[in-house]
C-alpha cells in the first residue's frame, strides 16, 4: 500500500507488516477498516475488548460459535485481554484474505487447543460436542460423538498413529477442501466474505442494520 495513503497510526507500521496484508492497494479497504476498530474500540485507549470482538465476529461475518471465537482472540492477541488495531487488521486479513494453505495453517491452529502440533480426540470432542442434536441420555450422545470421531480419524489420520498432524491435515484438506472446516467453522462463508469486501469498498447499505456497532 503506498503510504502516503496511510493515516499517522497506520504509518508507525512497518514495511513488513503491512506488506503481509493483502488488502488493496489504494488504501481504501485498510482505512475504513480502522475507523471501524477505533468505533469499536469505544473509547477504551484504542484497546479491543473480547465483547466487542465477538459482537463483531458474530453480527458481521456470521461467526456464532463460542468456542472458536475465544480461541480466535486467544491466538490474534496472543494471550492478551485486548487487541491492538495491528492485531485487528491482522484478523480481517486472515478472515477476508487468506490464500488456501494460509487458511489450513490458520483452522490447524484453532483446532489444536493443546498447540502441541497434533489434534487429539479429546480436542475433537470439545469443538464437536455443541453441534449434536439434543439427545435424552448423554451416554447415548456421547457415544454418538465418539463413534463420528473415529470415522474422522480414519479419514484424516494417514500414518495410523492415533493424531491427526498438521501433515495429516493438510494433505487431507488438499484432496477434499470441503473438509477444511469440518470441525467447526473458522472462517466466513464465501458470499459473507463478498458482502463485507463490498462494504469496505464503498458499499456501505451493510451498516444500516449493524448501526449500533459501528456509532
Amino acid at each position: 500500500m503506498p503510504l502516503h495513503r496511510l493515516n499517522t497510526q497506520q504509518k508507525k507500521f512497518d514495511r513488513t507488516f503491512l506488506s503481509s496484508l493483502n488488502f488493496d492497494e489504494s488504501g481504501i479497504e485498510i482505512n475504513r477498516l480502522t475507523l471501524i476498530f477505533h468505533k469499536l474500540c469505544n473509547n477504551n485507549n484504542n484497546q479491543l475488548t473480547r465483547e466487542y470482538f465477538r459482537d463483531f465476529l458474530s453480527t458481521i461475518f456470521d461467526l456464532n460459535d463460542e468456542t472458536i471465537v475465544e480461541r480466535l482472540f486467544i491466538l490474534i492477541g496472543q494471550g492478551e485481554k485486548v487487541l491492538s488495531l495491528k492485531q485487528f487488521l491482522s484478523a480481517i486479513n486472515l478472515l477476508l484474505c487468506a490464500s488456501y494453505d494460509e487458511q489450513i495453517k490458520f483452522i490447524f491452529r484453532v483446532y489444536d487447543v493443546s498447540a502441541d502440533g497434533n489434534l487429539q480426540r479429546e480436542e475433537l470432542f470439545t469443538f464437536l460436542r455443541k453441534d449434536l442434536p439434543i439427545i435424552n441420555e448423554k451416554e447415548d450422545a456421547d457415544m454418538i460423538l465418539h463413534e463420528f470421531i473415529t470415522l474422522i480419524f480414519k479419514k484424516f489420520d494417514k500414518d495410523h498413529d492415533g493424531v491427526i498432524s498438521f501433515d495429516d491435515y493438510n494433505r487431507t484438506c488438499q484432496e477434499n477442501p470441503t473438509l477444511i472446516q469440518c470441525f467447526g467453522q473458522v472462517l466466513p462463508r464465501v458470499f459473507r466474505k463478498h458482502i463485507v469486501k463490498s462494504m469496505l469498498n464503498g458499499n456501505l447499505s451493510i451498516l444500516s442494520k449493524k448501526e449500533k456497532y459501528f456509532k
